[in-house]
């Protein structure tokens, strides 16, 4: 017959659960004072992890450090590279010399079936847009040449216009500038975006007396792109393909463009190459 009472059997029970443990003092006479008993160190967590993993086998191991770089992973402090630090021949693009404007075949065959455009910048931001509208409409731009059911590239004389865009950023009259087109979507509307800040300029390049060719145009890059700047941060990049029609943009209305395109001066002359010779 069991002689223990209740609260002995619930001492006894939990004791088993680890909820009453020995104390770890020395047995000592009645008036000394107690010293702790020795007791073994527990194994630090780095310890126990090393003695964990140790176990697994190398595609156990792989998994595990995946699943932790998961769990732990944030976009802060990365940079979405630029374009204009890779290889872009092919991707859409657009060039602003003294006196004109034009667009790469790329850029025109990826805004389908559009012939005129809408120049839309905004001042404040620094950016360009450009949107396809029916021949008629007011302000419309011819920005290509269509031959059956191709569509090429033309040169865009607007001499008053460039002269705005080079007095607002500040730019060398006797360098072309390039700029990489974003393809994006607002209210429905195919558009490209042209951020005026992030531009590839040309120093034009003067003919070879000996061979008669004009060697390829040195590209200069702006100088804040420099160091450990490799692109916008994740955040800013995301924001930066946002569009409010209704906030900032305005339509730039371009002279007459009944005369086709004249000869630009000799220095711009001179530092003109193809569409191809300028990687785009």
């Amino acid at each position: 017959m069991d002689n223990l009472q209740p609260w002995d059997q619930m001492r006894q029970g939990l004791s088993g659960q680890g909820y009453f443990q020995q104390r770890p003092f020395n047995r000592v006479p009645p008036g000394q004072p107690q010293q702790p008993a020795q007791t073994s160190p527990q194994k630090p967590d780095t310890t126990r992890q090393v003695e964990w993993l140790s176990g697994l086998s190398r595609e156990e191991k792989l998994e595990a450090k995946r699943l932790e770089i998961q769990a732990n992973f944030s976009f802060d402090g990365y940079q979405v590279v630029r374009r204009e630090f890779i290889s872009h021949q092919f991707d859409p693009a657009m060039t602003i010399r003294g006196t004109s404007i034009t667009f790469n075949s790329a850029c025109i065959s990826k805004l389908e079936n559009a012939t005129y455009i809408h120049f839309l910048i905004n001042p404040t931001e620094m950016r360009l847009l450009i949107r396809a509208v029916s021949e008629g409409a007011r302000d419309a731009i011819r920005w290509c040449i269509v031959k059956g059911d191709k569509r090429k590239s033309r040169e865009i004389t607007c001499k008053p216009f460039t002269k705005k865009l080079y007095e607002m950023m500040n730019w060398d009259p006797m360098y072309r500038y390039k700029m990489q087109g974003m393809k994006i979507t607002c209210e429905g509307e195919d558009m490209y975006l042209f951020d005026l800040k992030a531009v590839e300029c040309f120093i034009p390049q003067h003919r070879d007396p000996v061979t008669g060719k004009i060697p390829r145009a040195e590209v200069r890059l702006p100088d804040g792109w420099a160091g450990n700047n490799y692109g916008m941060s994740v955040e800013e990049h995301e924001a930066s393909t946002q569009v409010d029609l209704e906030s900032g943009f305005t339509e730039a209305p371009l002279e007459s463009e009944s005369e086709e395109p004249a000869a630009t001066d000799a220095a711009m002359a001179q530092g003109s190459i193809t569409e191809n010779e300028e990687g785009g």
